[in-house]
């Protein structure tokens, strides 16, 4: 099984990854959940059957470290995870100075959410986060919120994920491994 990390030259690790890797631990545990709980949305990126990337915003919800996210079932991006589960995201708090700038970029691993009581509890922490949810309806006045016939519930399992704060230096980050990061 190979590694999901990536070969960087010497002097971009010295500069970017100054800590190195590092398992997830308290510090950076704070960090990435600043990151995500500052956000709605965020953007997943998979791989179409022509082997291009496809990127989509979505809105998501975190349990822990992991996230969750809901799309259509025929949409393009659950026909992209049948066929490989392995994604990419992104999430960036907005700033006001490039110099300040917090994100987070992570790999994982997409995994279709069957648990009644997770998606339930998704669906509460949606509707908390963006409340305006409760209110969209579909052109045929149908209530869009929750659409259980029609949708899918993605758990993000984190792999490895970049923490980027450039209050610590332009471009610096935290290059971060979970606990199984073999994939």
């Amino acid at each position: 099984m190979k590694t999901m990390r990536n070969e960087i030259d010497d002097l971009i690790q010295q500069r970017i990854y100054v800590n190195g890797v590092s398992k997830i631990n308290v510090d950076l545990q704070k960090k990435f959940m600043k990151i995500v709980e500052s956000c709605t949305d965020l953007t997943i990126a998979t791989v179409r059957e022509d082997g291009w990337p496809q990127a989509n915003n979505v809105g998501f919800v975190n349990i822990g470290e992991d996230l969750y996210f809901e799309t259509f079932k025929v949409a393009s991006k659950a026909k992209n995870i049948a066929r490989d589960p392995r994604v990419s995201i992104t999430i960036t708090p907005a700033y006001e100075k490039v110099t300040e700038a917090l994100a987070l970029s992570m790999a994982a691993i997409a995994e279709v959410v069957t648990d009644e009581k997770i998606i339930n509890e998704f669906h509460i922490r949606l509707l908390k986060k963006i409340p305006e949810l409760g209110e969209v309806v579909y052109p045929d006045g149908t209530k869009m919120f929750p659409d259980y016939d029609n949708t899918i519930i993605y758990r993000l399992k984190p792999i490895v994920a970049s923490i980027l704060d450039y209050k610590m230096g332009f471009g610096a980050a935290d290059f971060v491994e979970f606990e199984d990061t073999n994939v």
